[in-house]
């Protein structure tokens, strides 16, 4: 009978390739994942069956961290500026808490290799924002453009307000507000 798979093993191969891919990028080793998890290589592999499968599961990780920043106080029934800025300001918030999560994603997402069924899982629980999107787009709210460009929209301004905030601490509200400020004024028609 074969034992049961570890779910701490399992959590300390996703931080560590978290890790790993934050500092190295996808050319990341199943050996240094493995090693900085203080497991041996072959452990990684009765996890995970290939390094594809360890990049769509640690996606998805990554993807329900973030969810679980933005969706539990999610105003649904809020004005769309509103339940932008809430949008903007947790995302912004889990990257400035969670920097080794944040980079990690951004270089996942970047790298080709996440597959489109993978991308559509990890989008489910976003789905009263695309919902939200799509609404303030038919009533003329925000530009008329594809739900997929105004999302890279406000992950490119919020990212650029991370990085910002990250370098300039000391004024990280007024950052922070500018940051929206500036995604308002490029979105809203």
């Amino acid at each position: 009978m074969a034992r049961p798979l570890s779910p701490e093993k399992r959590n300390a191969l996703l931080q560590s390739a978290t890790r790993a891919i934050a500092e190295h990028g996808v050319q990341a080793t199943t050996a240094s994942i493995a090693r900085a998890a203080g497991v041996a290589e072959g452990t990684l592999f009765t996890y995970f069956e290939n390094k594809e499968a360890l990049f769509q599961e640690l996606y998805l990780n990554l993807k329900q961290s973030l969810a679980e920043a933005i969706m539990p106080d999610y105003p649904h029934e809020a004005g769309y500026r509103q339940r932008m800025a809430h949008i903007f300001q947790c995302y912004v918030g889990w990257g400035l808490d969670n920097a080794e999560q944040h980079a990690s994603l951004g270089r996942l997402s970047a790298s080709g290799l996440v597959l489109d069924e993978t991308r559509i899982k990890g989008m489910a629980e976003f789905l009263p924002i695309s919902r939200m999107m799509e609404m303030a787009v038919r009533e003329n709210v925000v530009v008329g453009a594809p739900i997929e460009l105004l999302t890279s929209v406000i992950e490119s301004l919020a990212d650029t307000t991370i990085d910002y905030v990250n370098k300039y601490p000391e004024g990280a509200d007024r950052h922070r507000e500018l940051g929206f400020h500036l995604l308002w004024k490029a979105l809203s028609v």
